[in-house]
C-alpha cells in the first residue's frame, strides 16, 4: 500500500523548505497534490456542526473582471493574484466577447452545416402554440434527437436557448457578420450606428445590437493583494497597469523563499512577501495565461503558450520549451522532470535544461497530480479522459485510462491510500491506482475546481460552488459526510490552513472555520 504522509512531505521539502507545514503556499497546496498537511483532526459538517463564517473582505472582483484564480496561504497571509478589471468612459465602440455571449453568439464550428441549418430553420418555424412545459420538452427532444453526446454538453443548452427564444433570436448570420467585425474598433457612436444602419436587419435587430454596446471601454490593473488570514483585512496591496484580459487572467499565486510570483495580464510578478515591495517583472509572451506559477530550485517555472524557466532572483528567462503549447494547464514536478499538460499530449521537460524528454497521451487544461512515481492527468483526448501513469526513467509508463464525455475537463485528482479520486468533470470516482478497477462512480454536478484531502476527507464543491461537500476518502463506499451552503467561485479551488477553509465568490474572499 502506498504511504501517502511520507511521500507528500518530501515533496513538500522539495518544493517549500521555507514554508511552514500548514500553509498553502501555491496552486493545490504545499506538495502541489491538493493534500493539507499538518491537518491532524477535521471537525465533521454536519446540520448541527456547521462551519462558521469568520470573515469576507472587502469586494474583489472576479469572472471577467478579475478571473478565476485560487488563493495561497502563507505566514498569516491570505495572496490572491488578480487582473483588476475597471469600466471607463470613452467614444470608441467594439464588438466584444462580452457584448457577443449578451447577442447570444457562440462558435457553431464542432456542429455539422446541415444540423446548423436544421436547428434555424426548425426555430424559425416553429408553432406559435408551443409554450412553457411543452416548448422546453420540445427543445430538449430536438437536442436528444440532432446533436451527438458531446455535443450536447458543449452546445446543448445554448441551442435549446434559442429555440425558447423562437423568431426573435437574432439570426446566426447576423451574429456570424458582428463576430467578423469584432476586433474592428469604432472610433465613435455615429460610426458604429452608420455601420450598423447599412446591415439588412430589421428594425428591432438593430436596435438589439445597438443595445448592448456600452459606452465604456475595459482598462485594468495588475493587483496582488494580502489578507490578514485572521481578519480578512488588507495588509498590502501590490497594483500597476496592466491589460484587460478578462476571465483567461485565472493564476494562483506561488509563495516561496520570502518572494510572492504571479502571472497576471501582461507580467509575471515577483514582490516581497511581508511587504508587497517589487522585487521585478517580466514580461510574458502569452497574455493573461490561466497557468500557476511553480518554484523549484530557484526557477519558477509557467506555461505562457510555452513552458518558460524564469529565474527566480532576477525574473530572466532561463530557457523555454515551444514543445509545450498550453497556458491554463500548470506544471507539475517528478524528480528532474516538469511535467506539462500541453493542449494535446502530456510533455515531461528537464527542468535544468529546458529540454523535452518524453511524450505522452494526455493533453487539456487539467494539471497533472503527481505522488511518488505515479502520475493521474485528466484529459481532452477521446477515448482517454483520466490517465494514470508509473513514471519511470525512461519516460511514463499507462498503467490504465478511463473514458467518458464531459463539459469540463480541468478538476486535477489527488492519490490518496492507492487509490485515484477524481471529483470533477460532473462525476465523482474512486478509482484503484495500480490496475484501474472502479471502487465508485457517482454523477454529481462538481465540474471544474479542484478537490482537497486532509484526515482523510475530501472536501469538494458541487452545484456551481453553492454547496461544500465532504466524503469519507475511502473505496469501501461512497459516503458523504456533510454539506454546507458556501456560494463559492465555482471555477477557483478553496484552500485549507488547519480547520480554516479559505474560497473566493463572485464579489470577495471568504473564510470558513469548521468546528
Amino acid at each position: 500500500m502506498i504511504r501517502d504522509n511520507l511521500a507528500g512531505i518530501l515533496v513538500f521539502l522539495f518544493f517549500t523548505a521555507n514554508q511552514a507545514l500548514a500553509d498553502w503556499p501555491q496552486w493545490r497546496g504545499a506538495a502541489r497534490n491538493g493534500v493539507a498537511e499538518g491537518v491532524v483532526e477535521l471537525p465533521v459538517i454536519s446540520e448541527e456542526n456547521t462551519p462558521e463564517q469568520l470573515w469576507v473582505s472587502s469586494e474583489i472582483p472576479s469572472d471577467h473582471d478579475g478571473g478565476h484564480g485560487s488563493l495561497s496561504v502563507s505566514k498569516g497571509k491570505v495572496i490572491v493574484a488578480i487582473v483588476w478589471h475597471r469600466d471607463e468612459p470613452t467614444e470608441k465602440r467594439q464588438f466584444t466577447r462580452t457584448v457577443l455571449g449578451s447577442l447570444g453568439h457562440r462558435g457553431t464550428g464542432s456542429l455539422d452545416p446541415a444540423v446548423v441549418e436544421k436547428m434555424e430553420d426548425d426555430r424559425i418555424n416553429l408553432s406559435r402554440r408551443l409554450r412553457g412545459k411543452a416548448l422546453d420538452d420540445y427543445a430538449k427532444k430536438w437536442v436528444e434527437e440532432n446533436l451527438n453526446e458531446k455535443a450536447q454538453l458543449s452546445l446543448g443548452s445554448w441551442v435549446a436557448g434559442r429555440f425558447k427564444k423562437g423568431a426573435s433570436a437574432l439570426p446566426l448570420t447576423l451574429l456570424n457578420e458582428i463576430d467578423k467585425k469584432s476586433k474592428h474598433v469604432f472610433q465613435s457612436q455615429a460610426e458604429l450606428e452608420e455601420w450598423v444602419s447599412a446591415r439588412d436587419w430589421t428594425e428591432a435587430q438593430k436596435a438589439e445590437v445597438l443595445s448592448k454596446v456600452p459606452d465604456t471601454e475595459k482598462l485594468a490593473n495588475d493587483v496582488i493583494l494580502a489578507l490578514d488570514k485572521s481578519t480578512g483585512e488588507e495588509i498590502w496591496k501590490y497594483e500597476t497597469p496592466g491589460h484587460p484580459s478578462g476571465r483567461g487572467s485565472s493564476s494562483t499565486p506561488a509563495v516561496s523563499g520570502g518572494k510572492v510570483y504571479a502571472a497576471l495580464s501582461s507580467h509575471i510578478h515577483c514582490v516581497d512577501e511581508a511587504t508587497g515591495q517589487p522585487v521585478w517583472k517580466t514580461a510574458l509572451s502569452k497574455k493573461g495565461p490561466a497557468s500557476s506559477p511553480m518554484v523549484v530550485d530557484g526557477k519558477v517555472f509557467l506555461q505562457q503558450g510555452k513552458l518558460t524557466a524564469f529565474d527566480a532572483a532576477t525574473g530572466e528567462v532561463v530557457w523555454e520549451n515551444k514543445d509545450v503549447k498550453s497556458n491554463n494547464s500548470s506544471p507539475n514536478i517528478w524528480k528532474n522532470i516538469v511535467v506539462c499538460n500541453s493542449t494535446k499530449e502530456l510533455i515531461g521537460v528537464n527542468k535544468d535544461t529546458g529540454e523535452t524528454v518524453w511524450k505522452a497521451e494526455g493533453g487539456g487544461d487539467a494539471t497533472p497530480v503527481v505522488f511518488e512515481d505515479y502520475m493521474v492527468v485528466p484529459s481532452r483526448t477521446d477515448g482517454s479522459n483520466l490517465i494514470a501513469y508509473k513514471l519511470t526513467g525512461d519516460g511514463p509508463e499507462k498503467l490504465w485510462s478511463k473514458a467518458f464525455n464531459a463539459l469540463r475537463y480541468g478538476s486535477s485528482a489527488i492519490i490518496h491510500d492507492g487509490y485515484v479520486y477524481h471529483l470533477g468533470s460532473a462525476r465523482h470516482w474512486c478509482i484503484n491506482l495500480q490496475t484501474g478497477e472502479v471502487a465508485w462512480e457517482r454523477i454529481v454536478q462538481s465540474q471544474i475546481s479542484s478537490p482537497i484531502l486532509a484526515d482523510g476527507k475530501l472536501l469538494v464543491y458541487e452545484n456551481r460552488g453553492g454547496l461544500l461537500s465532504m466524503i469519507e476518502a475511502t473505496p469501501e463506499d461512497y459516503n458523504v459526510i456533510g454539506k454546507t451552503k458556501v456560494a463559492a467561485l465555482y471555477c477557483a479551488s478553496p484552500a485549507l490552513v488547519d480547520r480554516d477553509i479559505f474560497f473566493r465568490t463572485k464579489d470577495s474572499v471568504k473564510c470558513f472555520r469548521l468546528k
